[in-house]
């Protein structure tokens, strides 16, 4: 939070920077940002927590340059930077006097400025590799002027953690590696199915499509082979009708007696009618 930027949400503008945090021992909780330290003719600007709208990696957002006030308009700011307690590098001890490292930074929450947790440099509990732990907040923190007390029970929880913040960013990796596997393994499942479950339906599709082909074809082939067959009755009846309209019949039977077909002639069943050279028509 130190040296942060702070911008106006009405404007856009950069106006000030964070100079330091206003903590509130007694309720161990954070009432809001120093950003201009009193002066010989001047009083100390501060942005109360309440003004400010966003807190990002880059900068707070606040709502207007209004947001940034002396600190005697807001009583209980004005109170703490009176007395003046500086946390940064405060030890903390425990009531049985064990000593659990240097305050280098607090973790709060950045809507009710609560404290969750403070992160200490040496101790008895520091981390082999970063030389830091973590202290989580308590109620009964007692800040002095020099060292601030936490109940034994503190030291029982850091004792528990795991590799101090290093392990637990550690432990939070493996968890977000092994979620990441798992959710590879559900996304493969789940490739798989859709693929078998596409492949059957391109299958159904081509079976139907060609059943359908296979009977639209059998159906034309016979609605071909009847409409043959009755255009064939149709021209030999025609034929028959023209024939007897121009020539009597009784002179188509003087015609044709005696005389020899060329080919044999067979019913529309298939049955010999005339055989050739063989028969004479009487």
């Amino acid at each position: 939070m130190i040296d942060k930027v702070v911008v106006t949400y009405d404007t856009g503008k950069k106006i000030v920077r964070i100079i330091d945090l206003i903590f509130d021992r007694e309720r161990n909780q954070l009432l809001g940002f120093l950003v201009a330290e009193k002066g010989l003719f001047r009083d100390a600007k501060v942005i109360p927590l309440q003004e400010v709208q966003a807190i990002g990696s880059d900068a707070i957002v606040v709502n207007s340059k209004e947001s940034v006030v002396k600190a005697h308009r807001v009583p209980v700011i004005k109170e703490i930077l009176h007395q003046n307690i500086v946390l940064r590098k405060k030890r903390i001890l425990t009531t049985e006097g064990l000593d659990l490292g240097g305050l280098v930074d607090l973790f709060f929450d950045e809507h009710s400025g609560l404290v969750e947790g403070y992160e200490v440099s040496g101790g008895v509990f520091a981390d082999a590799y970063s030389g830091r732990s973590f202290v989580p907040a308590s109620e009964a923190l007692k800040i002095g002027d020099d060292v601030a007390f936490v109940p034994p029970e503190t030291a029982q929880l850091m004792e528990e953690q795991v590799g101090g913040i290093r392990g637990a960013v550690q432990a939070t990796g493996d968890r977000l590696q092994d979620s990441a596997q798992t959710t590879n393994r559900r996304l493969q499942t789940a490739a798989q199915t859709v693929n078998e479950q596409l492949q059957s339906s391109v299958e159904k599709v081509n079976r139907g499509l060609q059943s359908a082909s296979q009977n639209a074809g059998e159906q034309l082939q016979a609605a071909t082979d009847a409409t043959s067959s009755k255009l064939q009755d149709f021209n030999r009846d025609a034929t028959a009708s023209l024939t007897n309209n121009l020539v009597d019949p009784a002179e188509q039977k003087v015609y044709v007696i005696g005389k020899c077909v060329e080919r044999d002639v067979l019913t529309p069943d298939g049955n010999v009618l005339l055989l050739r050279s063989h028969a004479k028509i009487t």
